[in-house]
């Protein structure tokens, strides 16, 4: 199927009633909505959006590992071009995937106000840090993104930056390290290698810091592994940890 998305005129006309349209956040949907013209825009992009069906709204560190592999599989065809796109994340989290977005950041809350915080929060991305951590779906690609980057859905190296939430957004903040698989794996053996990169939620920050000012200059694609990991201990060393 042919991948949709929600038009400016959606996104503003749903994040402006959001108090007014409860009861279909928590019980009835938006399958009303869908028609409505000017609504929803069909793209040439090709996807197949059933994995996203078996998405697992328990919140467990497993389940998020096993959700990125999911929305991985159904959406690894949109480019970080488009996943800057706030209606495709708008349109998946009120249509598609509502059941597990209610499910997932909206059931237990009590109160309206909770509710509708969680609702512009995780419904909505209008922001790169939205759609980056805090949209229901578009946070499980980025995972996604990140396993490919680091070597091809390489799912494994998730479970070592979804150990601690700062530990994620500090690598995904750190550009240099996103857009370089060298340096990403390189990240990863270093965490598995040093329980204290990510023993605190400061020394992975400080670790990644050291590593983008030192990094910078240096052209990872043409050093061995071994030079690679030589010089993540040497951040790691600079950042704070103990040599003994």
């Amino acid at each position: 199927m042919r991948l949709s998305y929600f038009s400016t005129k959606a996104i503003e006309t749903l994040r402006a009633s959001i108090q007014a349209n409860l009861k279909n956040y928590t019980s009835e949907g938006f399958d009303e909505f869908v028609n409505e013209p000017d609504w929803t825009v069909s793209l040439s992009l090709e996807v197949d959006l059933g994995p996203l069906s078996d998405l697992d709204p328990s919140g467990t560190p497993q389940a998020e590992i096993e959700n990125s592999i999911l929305v991985w599989r159904a959406l690894s065809a949109v480019k970080p071009s488009l996943a800057y796109e706030e209606g495709i994340w708008t349109r998946l989290t009120h249509v598609e995937c509502l059941g597990y977005s209610r499910q997932r950041w909206l059931e237990g809350l009590g109160s309206q106000e909770k509710i509708e915080s969680a609702i512009s929060k995780h419904f909505f991305a209008p922001s790169l840090g939205g759609r980056r951590d805090d949209n229901a779906l578009a946070r499980l690609w980025f995972n996604g993104y990140i396993a490919n980057q680091i070597a091809r859905d390489d799912f494994d190296s998730l479970k070592t930056i979804l150990r601690r939430a700062d530990s994620r957004l500090s690598f995904l903040e750190r550009s240099l390290t996103v857009s370089r698989p060298a340096i990403a794996a390189g990240v990863i053996r270093a965490s598995e290698k040093y329980d204290w990169i990510n023993s605190t939620q400061s020394t992975f920050r400080d670790f990644m810091k050291v590593l983008n000012k030192l990094g910078g200059g240096r052209v990872f694609e043409v050093m061995t592994e071994a030079e690679i990991d030589e010089f993540m201990t040497d951040c790691a060393l600079r950042a704070g940890m103990s040599s003994g």
